[in-house]
């Protein structure tokens, strides 16, 4: 099957999966013990029917999962799994939250898709074909200055040492933007970007592999992303500082702001 197609199909089925658990009921549990990083029953479940399908339709592509999976030798290309992004939304009834599978080629995104099955809308990309949401292409918003943002702000509540930074940087916000939301999944967020819905955004702590198919959806839809000294990211499961944005003079400018 096309790398595409089937991404666009099992993030759906996986979506229905956990429609059909909010239904029915599930555990809440903590990661390490932090009551910050959320994990539900469902995750495992979610997680293992796209492990499971990607094994049997592509047995020789590399895997990396947030919550765990094999990884085989021997392919270029690199599936990555993110079976609820969002999963303290998703544990509390908040309907924010995605299932984002994507597809990573040489080292960069190639097709993927992020998916809210509370809301029903797609969002999918294939490298040099476009962005689209429920099928229709999307772009990045015209707005060109801070002033004019919606900025999306989520400094990284887990990390004490981000705690002042973050502080300072929301009082600049404040002063210097529009509007500022915090919604809690960094997937659903970026493609609120890449579709116009806000025009800039900053993580300060944020691990990209995993939702790689957003920051690809992003790119496709003429937006772009960049590290907090200003380079290039790179597709990790580190944590690390994530800007991105509408264009690269509206990055810069929060970039600027943020980091000076």
């Amino acid at each position: 099957m096309d790398p595409y197609e089937f991404s666009i199909q099992k993030v759906k089925e996986v979506g229905a999966t956990l429609l059909d658990a909010r239904e029915r009921g599930f555990s809440v549990a903590t990661k390490g013990g932090n009551p910050r990083d959320i994990v539900t029953s469902i995750d495992k479940k979610a997680n293992d029917i796209l492990v499971s399908a990607i094994k049997k339709e592509f047995p020789t592509h590399r895997l990396y999962s947030e919550e765990g999976g094999d990884v085989v030798a021997g392919s270029d290309e690199q599936w990555v799994i993110d079976p609820i992004d969002g999963s303290a939304n998703f544990s509390r009834g908040i309907p924010h939250f995605s299932v984002c599978l994507g597809l990573l080629k040489g080292g960069a995104p190639v097709a993927g898709a992020v998916y809210n099955p509370v809301t029903k809308e797609l969002f999918s990309f294939k490298k040099g074909e476009g962005a689209f949401l429920n099928g229709n292409p999307i772009g990045v918003s015209g707005v060109s200055v801070l002033a004019e943002a919606q900025v999306v702000f989520s400094p990284g509540s887990r990390k004490p040492e981000l705690w002042d930074w973050a502080a300072v940087s929301y009082r600049k916000l404040l002063e210097k933007s529009l509007k500022r939301g915090m919604y809690g999944s960094s997937a659903l967020d970026i493609c609120f970007v890449a579709a116009g819905r806000a025009d800039v955004g900053v993580y300060g702590t944020l691990s990209t592999l995993d939702i790689a198919a957003a920051l690809g959806i992003l790119q496709e839809a003429g937006g772009v992303s960049a590290s907090a000294s200003g380079g290039s990211l790179e597709y990790s499961i580190a944590s690390q500082k994530v800007y991105i944005g509408n264009s690269t003079p509206m990055l810069e400018e929060l970039r600027v702001l943020l980091e000076s």
